[in-house]
């Protein structure tokens, strides 16, 4: 465990981690939404540019899945993707 700013968390997110999510994401929704997989040819990704989100290994993983990332400006908290679609 680390301390980050006051609290103790499990791990830092790094580029390699969050390639490793984006693999577990993509495989569930593989097996729990075939037909999305079926009818669509691409998923849309909206993140912001933090460090992990364009690191190398992610970058060269989502060329591989064929996902479209939409553009966001970093450090821009009056666009954040919760005011578009939380609930």
């Amino acid at each position: 465990m680390i301390q980050k700013q006051g609290h103790w968390v499990p791990y830092e997110l790094t580029g390699d981690r969050y390639r490793l999510q984006l693999m577990r994401l993509s495989r569930a929704l593989k097996e729990k939404r075939p037909l999305y997989a079926q009818r669509h040819d691409k998923v849309i990704l909206l993140r912001d540019n933090a460090r992990r989100h364009v690191a190398k290994p992610v970058k060269t993983y989502l060329e591989t899945l064929k996902w479209e990332v939409l553009p966001h400006p970093p450090y821009s908290p009056d666009i954040a993707p919760s005011d578009f679609h939380l609930f």
